[in-house]
Formats: C-alpha cells, sequence, structure tokens
C-alpha cells in the first residue's frame, strides 16, 4: 500500500494524521517485514510505502516500544520483535480445526449444492467428523462418525496422498481389501496404481467404490508442519457427477481444503522454525 499524500522532501515536515491512519500505516509497516530480508532499514520500508521519512521513523520507534519491532543498535535497522511470536504462538494454540472448517464447509455445500464431509485418519478408516448436506434434490445422506476404509474412500485416498509408496505398503499391509461393491479396489497393488494417479493430480476420487450410485471427490488439508491432518470431500449421485462436474467440484474442494490449510497455518513454516 503507497501513501501518495506523504511523498514529500525529507526536510519538510510530515502531514498530521488520525488514529485510524496511523494505525493503517503501522500494520502496513510490519507487513514491510514479510519478505525474505529479516532486517530493514527505515529509509527503504518509508521508500517503499511512500511515507515521509519521519512518519516512518516515529512508526518504527512506537512499535519498537511495544515489541512488535527490535533495533539493532550496532547498524540501526529494525527486525520483527517478540511481541509478533507471541502473538502468532497465541494464535496457533487457539487453533480449533472444527471451528475453523465450519463455515468453509458450510458454504462449499451451499455453493455446490452436494454434500460435504470433514473427515480424519483413524487406524485403517476414514472418519467423518463434520458433515454438511447439500441442498440438491436426491442427496445420498452421510452421517457423522461415519466410517469407511481408506482403500474405497475419496477422503482416505486424500489422507493417504503424501505418503511414500514403502509407508503405504506398511500401513495397508494388514488391510483386507473388502470389496463393498463391483468398483472396490480389492488389492494393494492396484491400490499402489491409484495413489499415484492422486498424487499427481493432487486431489481424490471414489467412483462408486464404496457405494452404488456414489461419487465422491476429496481433497488434503495441512497443519502448519505441512502434514496432512485432515480432508474435505464433495459426494453426490453420478447422474449428477459426471466428468465435467467431477472437476469442477474437484476444484471447489481443493480450494476450500486449501483456504483451511492455510488458516492452520500451512505455508507458514519457516517462519516458525518447522
Amino acid at each position: 500500500m503507497r501513501y501518495a499524500t506523504d511523498a514529500t522532501p525529507d526536510d519538510e515536515p510530515a502531514p498530521r494524521e488520525s488514529g485510524t491512519q496511523a494505525l493503517d500505516r503501522a500494520l502496513s509497516v510490519l507487513l514491510a517485514f514479510c519478505g525474505s530480508e529479516t532486517e530493514r532499514k527505515v529509509s527503504d520500508v518509508s521508500r517503499e510505502l511512500g511515507l515521509h521519512k519521519s512518519t516512518a521513523s516515529r512508526l518504527f520507534r512506537a512499535l519498537a516500544d511495544a515489541g512488535f519491532l527490535q533495533r539493532n543498535e550496532e547498524n540501526g535497522n529494525y527486525r520483527l520483535g517478540v511481541a509478533v511470536f507471541e502473538l502468532g504462538a497465541r494464535y496457533l494454540a487457539g487453533l480449533d480445526l472444527h471451528a475453523l472448517a465450519r463455515p468453509l464447509v458450510q458454504r462449499l455445500a451451499e455453493d455446490e449444492g452436494e454434500s460435504v464431509n470433514l473427515s480424519v485418519l483413524e487406524g485403517l478408516d476414514a472418519i467423518s467428523i463434520h458433515v454438511v448436506q447439500g441442498t440438491r434434490n436426491l442427496q445420498l445422506v452421510s452421517r457423522l462418525g461415519r466410517r469407511i476404509p481408506l482403500w474405497c474412500s475419496a477422503a482416505g485416498k486424500a489422507l493417504l496422498i503424501d505418503k511414500d509408496d514403502a509407508t503405504l505398503r506398511a500401513t495397508l499391509a494388514t488391510a483386507p481389501f473388502t470389496a463393498l461393491t463391483g468398483n472396490t479396489i480389492t488389492d494393494l497393488d492396484t491400490f499402489m496404481s491409484r495413489m499415484a494417479v492422486v498424487r499427481e493430480q493432487g486431489w481424490a476420487l471414489n467412483d462408486q467404490e464404496s457405494e452404488e450410485g456414489l461419487r465422491v471427490v476429496a481433497a488434503p488439508v495441512r497443519d502448519r508442519r505441512g502434514r496432512v491432518t485432515a480432508a474435505i470431500s464433495v459426494s453426490g449421485p453420478i447422474f449428477r457427477l459426471d466428468g465435467e462436474r467431477v472437476e469442477k467440484l474437484a476444484a471447489a474442494a481443493r480450494r476450500t481444503a486449501d483456504e483451511l490449510s492455510r488458516q492452520l497455518g500451512y505455508g507458514f513454516g519457516e517462519v516458525w522454525g518447522d
């Protein structure tokens, strides 16, 4: 954000600012530390934001006094202060998968009209921990707490998406691969081939593998360390979920899963030292 009204010569006094404007500028200064540089000069930030140098200096001092910035006394540059870490730590401590997922899952169900599940991994099953029924006619009703075997579940495949072949084989070594329909994968080698496709496309499909007449797409949700911690799936009857519709729903599921991952801190691992 650039403040053109502040682009005045350094030897002229900076214009007075309202409390809201000062807060806006202070936040812009903090956001200027989001790049790769761990330390920044006041002059560089003031020029980048279009701030009068005296205004920038005042904001830097105020942020340093509050602990959000720390001054390097050797060169006069600034780095982020401990107050930023404390706020981030409190944010991470307060993360709740259910609470964060609820509005996103609800919106996805409303936008697409199909049923949406949030699932987690438990043993050899994907278990539904949050369910929102779709709004279109003829919904194949899911239920909270329902378990579906990993080998015939879109959510199950999404939950396994980051596991390498050796880990997958070890995880599913005792899986019975019981057939629930004529489309169920019933052997480990076929499942491994299917998982290669899932990894490549970034989402998983259940094509009548757990229930006749049902198609489901699912995408992985990651925590701040990048670990797959849940899966978001969208399901509907096969007459509505043709090839084009499957692709559309898969993209929507991925967008929602990516947004939930971002809210869980994914993508900020370097900030937190992970």
